[in-house]
């Protein structure tokens, strides 16, 4: 029996043993407790902003509303004929001051399609911006569309197929992406030096992941995950700009390009993710953080000195699928 069986067999035989015992004293209250506790769950589990795969009819007719307010704001030009990073900080500057959340990608028991547009995590934002751009530049831009991008971008080969189908290591996202002509990888290029890492954080931290947990299934395949992208990695090593480097660059990044904070935590390729955002000051970066809302930090690499276990950066040119020549 492996160590992972072990505990996971432990820690049910507790909560059983220590639910028992709970019952038994106080069996009363307890079912009292149980009830409020499971009816405040439950309304927390609810309280999704935007499920887009089979949403109910409320919740999809209030993301569309939220759709339209968005695409509306950008009046009757067409965004086609506008250079696609200008789009994408037109987009990333609708979001500021929306709310941080961490975990809105895992709630639930199976891997559904959430879709936000009112509050986010790091990754969340990013491929909401660059699946609205998409959707803006696009012959008819619409909300389907919209929903479809996301999809896209989030996935194997852009289709969802369970929690393994996600692109959970962000430079395998930067590599998926670049494969269907999303992004392009432009880290090398930019003088990147190699990141010689092995990409297992997810399999070593098991206990830290909710699905990965509670299904043998799911962690097995994030262990044919990890060894696949370790056979990309012999043939293409990552890549990073060394953070005393990222200055040197300014003159290099385009407004929209998508940062992925590198660190050194063994197993793990980057800890956060944001775009390019130019400002009269220079080069900035916008991103929903953790402190609480996205918002812009004025300085790119005075942002990455000031996060913990950053060594630099990772940057992937979005482009459009329509011509794979513009925005490089």
């Amino acid at each position: 029996m492996t160590e992972r069986q072990k505990n996971i067999l432990s820690g049910k035989f507790m909560r059983k043993f220590g639910k028992m015992l709970f019952l038994t004293t106080l069996i009363g209250i307890v079912i009292g407790d149980f009830l409020v506790e499971n009816l405040s769950n439950n309304h927390e589990n609810s309280h999704i902003s935007v499920i887009a795969k089979s949403p109910s009819i409320a919740d999809r007719t209030s993301n569309q509303r939220e759709f339209q307010r968005l695409l509306s704001s950008f009046g009757d030009r067409p965004s086609s004929t506008l250079p696609i990073n200008q789009v994408l900080q037109s987009v990333s500057t609708k979001f500021l001051g929306a709310a941080y959340r961490e975990g809105l990608l895992d709630q639930g028991k199976t891997e559904n399609l959430f879709v936000s547009l009112i509050e986010f995590d790091c990754v969340l934002f990013v491929e909401t911006v660059l699946a609205f751009s998409r959707n803006l530049v696009s012959a008819n831009p619409n909300y389907e569309n919209f929903v479809q991008n996301v999809e896209e971008v989030r996935y194997v080969n852009g289709k969802l197929d369970g929690y393994c189908s996600r692109l959970h290591y962000f430079s395998e996202w930067i590599r998926d992406n670049q494969r269907r002509n999303i992004v392009r990888d432009v880290t090398a290029e930019l003088g990147g030096v190699t990141l010689d890492k092995t990409l297992n954080f997810m399999s070593n931290h098991w206990e830290k992941y909710p699905r990965l947990k509670n299904s043998e299934a799911n962690y097995q395949c994030i262990l044919a995950m990890e060894r696949k992208i370790a056979t990309e990695m012999k043939a293409e090593s990552l890549r990073y700009i060394p953070t005393q480097k990222i200055h040197s660059i300014y003159p290099l990044l385009k407004a929209g390009d998508i940062i992925a904070v590198t660190t050194n935590l063994k197993g793990l390729d980057a800890t956060h993710t944001g775009l390019v955002y130019l400002t009269p000051k220079g080069v900035g970066f916008i991103h929903a953080s953790p402190s609480g809302q996205v918002t812009v930090s004025n300085d790119l690499q005075r942002y990455i000195e000031n996060v913990d276990e950053a060594i630099g950066i990772m940057v992937a040119r979005p482009i459009l699928a329509i011509a794979s020549n513009v925005g490089k």
